[in-house]
Parts: structure tokens; C-alpha cells; sequence
């Protein structure tokens, strides 16, 4: 019986899987290139930026405290509430197409500890989007790359958000809860499904 369960990671059919639940992150780390040796605390809100001038650029490193539960395979989502009524803060700068990535870290964030200098090695890549803002202020984003993975239960899960280019950008979002009534979330989750 647990054998199909596994069907949707081996024949690469995600939706499959039924979703059991949604995390939002712990820790919300800036890691900044300008600030090499300053650590800073986690923030409720987060920023990806990258200058094609000087070449600084402003990481996101996120934590993920994964409960023991019956998920087996877990997946990042970047989320764009685009309900005009919850006003979801948000903004993006640049040249576009913007793009960000995430990548897996070793789990070795520390909060008020990790640096630009320190900060963890990056073990996999994982997801890829493009985000687009219209004249109106109403934000997309399309997935390029999402991948699955098997959920790191009772464990941390640790990522950094970081420029997929090397234009001008400067993307900001506060992490918010939202009810899918009110648009649904506005930030980046992980979703873990069985």
C-alpha cells in the first residue's frame, strides 16, 4: 500500500499527491553583499535585489521548521496575493524579466549569526520564477522551475532566494497568511503533500 503512495514521485505526477498542508517560514534572513560580516536578525518581510552598477546584491535565506507528519513529498511556491482589498505589500524594480531562483542550503542558518560571508553552501537548486508587475500594480508570477522533494520531516528545511540574473532588481514582499477567500498567501511557503 505505501508503494502508491510513492507513485507520484516515480512517475514525476505531483498532482497526485493530495496537500495536507502549508508552512510559512521561521526565519526571514537578510544577507546582504555591501554588509559581508553583518548578521541580521530575522525580518517579516524580505528583499531580492541585485545592482548590474556595482554587482551588490541582497539574498533572502529562509528556515522552514518541517513537522513530523504523513507529507512525504514537500515543495517551495513564491506567492503573489493580487487581491487588491488585503493591499499585500509588494514591489518590484528594474530591468526586466525579473527572475529569482531558490536554492537548498546546509542547514546552518543562525539567526543574528549567518552573514554574507558565512552563509550556508548552496547543495541543490530548486525552483526558478519570473515575476512580472502590470501599469495597474497587479503582480504575476510564473514557475519556470518548481522541483519535488521528499519532506524533511521533524527536521529544517533552509533555502536562499537570489537574483536569476544579472539585471537591475529589486523585489520586496512582507509574508502574510492570507485565507485562499482573501486571495490565499503572499510570500513564499512550502507545501507538503502525501
Amino acid at each position: 500500500m505505501r508503494f502508491l503512495t510513492l507513485l507520484p514521485v516515480l512517475f514525476g505526477i505531483p498532482s497526485l499527491a493530495t496537500h495536507i498542508d502549508t508552512l510559512f517560514p521561521h526565519l526571514l534572513i537578510p544577507l546582504k553583499s555591501w554588509e559581508p560580516n553583518t548578521a541580521f536578525p530575522t525580518e517579516p518581510d524580505a528583499y531580492v535585489t541585485y545592482s548590474s552598477r556595482t554587482g551588490a546584491q541582497q539574498w533572502t535565506a529562509i528556515n522552514f521548521d518541517v513537522p513530523n507528519n504523513n507529507a512525504i513529498m514537500c515543495r517551495l511556491r513564491f506567492l503573489v496575493n493580487t487581491n487588491f482589498a488585503m493591499n499585500a505589500p509588494f514591489a518590484l524594480y528594474g530591468t526586466p524579466d525579473f527572475t529569482i531562483n531558490i536554492s537548498r542550503i546546509k542547514p546552518e542558518l543562525v539567526n543574528g549569526v549567518t552573514t554574507w560571508d558565512n552563509r550556508p553552501p548552496i547543495t541543490d537548486f530548486y525552483d526558478s520564477y519570473t515575476l512580472m508587475q502590470d501599469a495597474d500594480g497587479k503582480a504575476t508570477v510564473r514557475e519556470n522551475v518548481s522541483e519535488w522533494f521528499l519532506c524533511p520531516k521533524g527536521n529544517v528545511a533552509q533555502f536562499v532566494m537570489h537574483p536569476g540574473s544579472q539585471r537591475d532588481l529589486m523585489l520586496y514582499w512582507y509574508e502574510l497568511d492570507y485565507s485562499p477567500e482573501n486571495g490565499g498567501p503572499h510570500g513564499i511557503v512550502l507545501e507538503m503533500h502525501t
